[in-house]
């Protein structure tokens, strides 16, 4: 019995042993990464006055830089291309948390589907897995069920099989992320093949996920707690502006919140010059929007 319990000792000596040599994976993830907003922070380096919020027409078409020197405000962009109203709230937090507080955001709304499914829009859990050395991600990713709690204790639970891939993962060059955290679209990448929709879509409040409206009212609220002025931003298409989902957010938005909509009697938002593809615009686009916007926010100091 004795050599039976040392044996066991002995497996899990070694088996703690050769675990924590997996943390070098751990610690070489988030360097492999060029995007490091998230670690930025998890550290606290992004105190600024003002932060843009949203999935990509968030980050490819405002320009955080250009608010700074436009409205005298520090600003920083952390808007993540595909992400959905969930993954914005988590970044609240984790900003709120680790941060100091910024007095304005301005998110960023994907109209119409905000609040709708659509597969492109997603908990952004691949920004997170390179960054499972920082024990509040990992504590993320056990309360959405990617981990096991077993992570708390052995390195080796934290690791996927990205995580034995050593090439850089960069962004790509058609747009990079400047300094500010923005990424907007050159003009070269740019399609030439679409064309403007006059057609207004049809807004189905019937099919609106009760968790992304629960994540968008918990979003407001914590702002209001926070004394956070709060900036709902809606981009151009290259199609007809709907105001329905506009309408439906001012429904259940607090009534101290402002929002922003791009002029949609400026006809340069129908020149195919102004936009990447359908749904964002490329640096000259985002030049004019932002611009707009700094304006607005000026207004509404």
């Amino acid at each position: 019995m004795k050599r039976f319990l040392l044996r066991v000792l002995l497996f899990s000596l070694v088996f703690f042993a050769l675990d924590k040599l997996f943390y070098i994976f751990l610690f070489i993830a988030p360097k492999l990464e060029e995007d490091h907003r998230l670690e930025l922070l998890l550290n606290g380096k992004i105190n600024k006055e003002l932060i843009v919020m949203g999935s990509s027409r968030g980050a490819y078409n405002i320009i955080a830089e250009q608010i700074e020197k436009e409205t005298g405000k520090t600003a920083y962009n952390i808007s993540y291309a595909g992400s959905n109203v969930q993954f914005h709230l988590f970044l609240l937090k984790t900003l709120l948390k680790f941060n100091n507080k910024p007095k304005t955001i301005v998110l960023s709304l994907d109209n119409p589907y905000e609040f709708l499914y659509v597969k492109t829009f997603d908990y952004r859990y691949d920004k997170m897995y390179p960054l499972e050395k920082y024990n509040y991600i990992n504590d993320e990713l056990i309360r959405l069920d990617d981990k096991s709690k077993f992570s708390k204790i052995f390195c080796l639970a934290r690791l996927n099989r990205n995580s034995f891939n050593f090439r850089k993962k960069g962004v790509t060059k058609e747009s990079p992320i400047l300094e500010c955290g923005s990424m907007p679209f050159s003009i070269e990448s740019g399609k030439n093949n679409f064309k403007f929709d006059d057609k207004k879509v049809r807004y189905p409040v019937k099919e609106e996920l009760k968790d992304k409206k629960k994540a968008f009212l918990e979003f407001q609220k914590i702002c209001k707690e926070n004394n956070i002025k709060l900036i709902y931003c809606l981009a151009p298409n290259f199609r007809v502006y709907n105001s329905t989902l506009e309408h439906r957010i001012k429904d259940i938005s607090l009534p101290e919140n402002r929002f922003f909509v791009y002029d949609t009697t400026d006809f340069r938002y129908k020149k195919i010059e102004y936009f990447h593809d359908e749904s964002h615009l490329n640096i000259r686009g985002a030049k004019l929007f932002t611009s707009e916007l700094s304006k607005f926010i000026n207004l509404n100091k």
